[in-house]
């Protein structure tokens, strides 16, 4: 009958990633149902295991011009998409992120059920001149132009259990005395923790009438990433000498390595490393719904 209140379903693009399954955890707690199309192979199993028997559906489809996508989207109260892309080429760029989200939001005004359509974006993309973050910028644009109940999350760095930013560092810091530090370390960044994002985008969904559109996450910690990697290092308990390398030599490193499979950075990715990566207060963010967002270091303790 219809005085049972039917519990909110959520389809999540890019949901096997990290912030994706992070979420799931998180929703499949509160008992929501989660759908998760994705596009490359991925461990169905470990996806279904966030949740409760049947409560996590992933499905596999190859593009969005899937019917199957359209039925789904018109059975779903709530739509985010995390797909992200580093590819560095221009081409894929365009592809997988302004045209995938040009036909999903054709997609989204047909559907009948759709109340909110979250976009994850980056922190600091206007500040960083690549091809990558323009086309970012311009689908942003066209999400919060073409719609009306659409919101944007630019969140920064985000730590927290097994991230891929802490995941990827800890074993160098392991293995080598020497870490390298890109240009002189002293570029800032303000992380933020997967709970606090994962407490925002809740109350998100859970707002029936929400003013702002466009919202900035980061925590309440800023750090040069000298300061940073040196903390690490002491949580870790290892003496480490830290050796700044100039970005010309990084760049030229990095423009190589980007072309064999095994590069651990591709340029897209160094830019965060070349401008501040921290709130300018432009834009609303946890204050909005009174969320204060827990301190880094305790969680990166933890972490690691």
């Amino acid at each position: 009958s219809n005085s049972i209140k039917i519990m909110k379903s959520i389809i999540i693009f890019g949901g096997s990633g990290y912030v994706g399954k992070n979420l799931i955890r998180g929703f499949a707690k509160k008992g929501y149902k989660i759908i998760v199309p994705y596009q490359k192979q991925i461990n169905e199993a470990n996806l279904r295991l966030l949740g409760s028997l049947g409560q996590i559906v992933p499905f596999h489809f190859s593009s969005l011009k899937n019917t199957k996508i359209l039925s789904l989207l018109n059975d779903v109260n709530i739509c985010i998409n995390l797909k992200t892309s580093w590819n560095p080429k221009k081409s894929k760029l365009t592809e997988s992120i302004f045209n995938f989200n040009l036909d999903l939001i054709k997609m989204i005004k047909l559907s009948t059920s759709i109340e909110k359509f979250i976009f994850f974006s980056g922190l600091g993309i206007e500040n960083r001149s690549t091809f990558r973050n323009e086309i970012i910028s311009k689908t942003e644009d066209i999400i919060l132009n073409e719609l009306d109940n659409a919101f944007v999350i630019r969140p920064s760095v985000i730590l927290g259990n097994r991230d891929q930013f802490l995941s990827n560092l800890t074993p160098l810091f392991k293995m080598s005395f020497f870490i390298p530090l890109f240009g002189s370390g002293n570029k800032k960044f303000q992380p933020v923790l997967i709970d606090d994002i994962e407490r925002f985008i809740s109350k998100l969904i859970l707002t029936s009438n929400c003013s702002e559109k466009l919202f900035e996450l980061a925590g309440p910690d800023v750090f040069t990433y000298k300061k940073f990697f040196s903390q690490i290092a002491e949580i870790l308990c290892k003496k480490r000498v830290l050796v700044p390398i100039p970005m010309k030599i990084v760049k030229l490193v990095v423009k190589i390595a980007e072309k064999t499979p095994f590069s651990p950075i591709n340029s897209e990715q160094l830019a965060l490393f070349e401008t501040d990566n921290i709130l300018n207060n432009k834009f609303p963010g946890f204050d909005y719904f009174n969320i204060d967002p827990k301190k880094t270091i305790s969680a990166i303790k933890k972490s690691l």
